[in-house]
């Protein structure tokens, strides 16, 4: 066990989890608590912190005294159907040190989550502290969980994911592992996303695009892109802007007002902003003499006019949340990888050459 003494916060929450893990497991009992000096030698925590968690615990009336008998666990509000206990699925994204989420985390986190528990599955969001695998496997055998859906998650975590596995906590994967890698991971299709942006850019016979910005969650996309249009025999000058290039819209302006001006242009995430202004700064027609590509969220309403990526969430959720569950009723299973596609869309485009 790790170290956590002189953390009284975090050593509260070893008892809280403790408790309420004892009402989730027991649904429709009430079951006899440790006494507090027992607590205290069981998670290495000082009696004080076990006495003001119990106290907090009694105040929120998760937990009641009896006289004379001892502290008992409440189990109103955690009644499941037919009296049996759901199984719970964390959900941890990257090591669980995000201070906020934008909309695409946000968004794999909500899908995954709302369909886990229409899967009959109950969710808790992990935040972690630990760094190292020890501290980390501690953490997540800490919170009682049945199941893991870990996003983004590096390869240097496939030892910690193995470990997990084998204390029972059956792990789902977003990412970009190998399919050797032994385990079960879902991802989406950006390869053959970028092969069909490709395939538009050729057949609209557009010749230079601005690629801004890439990084590892956008080079399979430009890696498609430059495939598509190497197989129809077609040069398309590619300008490359990387996401660690220091105030990166700064060289995309330089390059146009120099005069050198896309006719297609993928546009990630929040950059897309800066970029449409620096377009519209130097008066480039992004309805029909610059192609825009974006994902759905970026576009925006109606007017938008380009090629948008439409990323099924909610798919990606389902198909998640199946896989958790089959896992969850049979225990060990031969690892798949499932690749969901991404659909592109013209929007508002007439099908003429340019």
């Amino acid at each position: 066990m790790s170290d956590v003494r002189g953390r009284p916060a975090q050593e509260g929450l070893k008892i809280r989890y403790y408790v309420m893990n004892l009402i989730y497991s027991h649904p429709g009992e009430s079951v006899m608590l440790p006494t507090s000096h027992e607590l205290a030698e069981k998670f290495g925590v000082a009696r004080s912190t076990v006495t003001l968690v119990l106290k907090t615990l009694t105040e929120e009336g998760f937990i009641a005294g009896k006289r004379g008998v001892g502290t008992f666990t409440c189990y109103n509000g955690f009644i499941f159907p037919g009296g049996r206990r759901i199984p719970l699925v964390g959900l941890l994204y990257g090591d669980g040190k995000y201070f906020f989420h934008e909309y695409y985390s946000w968004s794999l986190l909500a899908c995954a989550g709302r369909a886990l528990t229409l899967n009959h599955s109950s969710v808790r969001h992990l935040a972690l502290v630990g760094m190292t695998d020890d501290e980390l496997f501690e953490e997540l055998c800490g919170q009682y969980l049945d199941g893991l859906v870990w996003f983004h998650a590096k390869e240097s975590r496939l030892p910690l994911i193995r470990r997990l596995e084998e204390a029972g906590i059956r792990v789902v994967t977003y990412g970009t592992f190998p399919a050797e890698s032994g385990i079960d991971n879902f991802c989406f299709d950006w390869f053959r996303t970028g092969e069909d942006i490709g395939r538009m850019l050729v057949a609209e016979g557009r010749k230079r695009l601005f690629f801004a910005v890439e990084n590892e969650s956008t080079r399979s996309r430009l890696d498609g892109i430059r495939d598509a249009c190497r197989h129809a025999g077609k040069k398309l000058d590619i300008h490359v802007f990387h996401e660690d290039m220091p105030q990166v819209l700064e060289p995309i302006e330089r390059e146009i007002a120099a005069g050198v001006v896309p006719d297609a242009f993928y546009a990630h995430g929040d950059y897309f902003t800066g970029i449409r202004e620096i377009l519209a700064r130097h008066r480039i027609d992004t309805e029909n003499d610059c192609r825009l590509i974006v994902e759905r969220h970026i576009a925006g309403g109606d007017a938008f006019r380009g090629i948008r990526m439409d990323v099924p969430f909610e798919q990606f959720g389902e198909a998640l949340a199946q896989r958790m569950k089959r896992r969850l009723e049979n225990g060990p299973a031969v690892p798949v990888t499932v690749t969901i596609p991404v659909p592109v869309r013209k929007i508002g485009i007439k099908e003429t050459q340019p």
